[in-house]
């Protein structure tokens, strides 16, 4: 069974009515990504408040909505720019790319319309403008690109270090033998393994396979408005026949998101029980799989 690609969204918005089409608002997005030097394969205009853009390998749909709820602080807002981005791949390592370009997506139309707040992509909450411009573009936003190409030369403003304390600074380092630069000299075996041939750093390879569960850990996680009520609904009813697992499909709703599949699952592992004790099989099944098992 193929897997539904999931849609990344976020959106800006606006406290007053703002005048602006949906074509200007996707010629924006179009050139922040060609100034990335991602390659745009198509621009559709589909009415006056709605356009599809197609970049690499992602959809990204633009919406106009008005008289929109939003969280707080303002619940209500007469305007909201809707952005929704998705991966055209199945691949788990697409989510950070997707949600890169829907970042960079907002960055550059926070800059040209200006709204009152950012949505964050997923999130329930909002953020000021201005908050969102210092996070993203620093101090000084006007020196930074906004989706038009910028031919400048960078300069640095920063002083280099005195020499004579620099020196000063390493010698008493190596007087007092720093663990920080003879850490590999103690460590000869390490040492060899990183010049042998496919040797991967413990650490990085730790931080991988924490990212790689992450990403199983919420892939079961449902965001559409359905699948999450048939989730609670149906730990609701596998909690009427059995509330011990009910309860903990409850906690983990909570806790972690709604998981079809796993209520799903435990509803289904719970009726075989049920049946298995109404027709009184239950201890003779119980003692097959204990001979299976063993």
């Amino acid at each position: 069974m193929t897997k539904v690609r999931k849609w990344a969204k976020a959106g800006l918005v606006f406290s007053e009515e703002a005048d602006f089409d949906i074509v200007e608002a996707a010629n924006h997005v179009v050139r922040c990504f060609e100034t990335m030097g991602h390659r745009v394969a198509g621009l559709y205009i589909l009415s006056d408040v709605s356009a599809h853009v197609i970049i690499d390998n992602h959809d990204l749909h633009i919406d106009i909505k008005q008289d929109v709820t939003v969280p707080r602080p303002i619940e209500y807002a007469p305007l909201f720019l809707s952005l929704r981005l998705r991966s055209g791949g199945n691949d788990r390592t697409n989510r950070f790319a997707r949600d890169s370009l829907l970042a960079r997506a907002l960055q550059a139309l926070n800059t040209s319309l200006q709204p009152d707040f950012v949505q964050w992509i997923d999130t329930d909450f909002l953020l000021p403008s201005e908050t969102f411009t210092k996070a993203t573009l620093g101090p000084n936003p006007a020196s930074l690109p906004t989706g038009e190409p910028r031919h400048q030369t960078a300069t640095s403003c920063k002083a280099l270090p005195d020499v004579e304390a620099t020196n000063a600074i390493l010698q008493d380092r190596l007087s007092n033998h720093d663990p920080a630069i003879f850490e590999t000299q103690s460590s000869p075996e390490r040492l060899r393994k990183i010049f042998t041939d496919g040797w991967i750093d413990p650490e990085e390879q730790a931080a991988h396979e924490t990212l790689l569960a992450m990403a199983r850990e919420m892939e079961d996680i449902e965001d559409e408005a359905s699948r999450r009520l048939s989730a609670w609904l149906l730990s609701f009813a596998v909690a009427l026949f059995a509330l011990p697992v009910g309860v903990a499909l409850l906690v983990l709703n909570l806790a972690k998101g709604e998981n079809l599949r796993l209520a799903s699952q435990a509803a289904a592992l719970t009726g075989t029980f049920i049946a298995l004790q109404t027709f009184g099989t239950a201890a003779n099944a119980m003692t097959i799989l204990k001979n299976i098992i063993t």
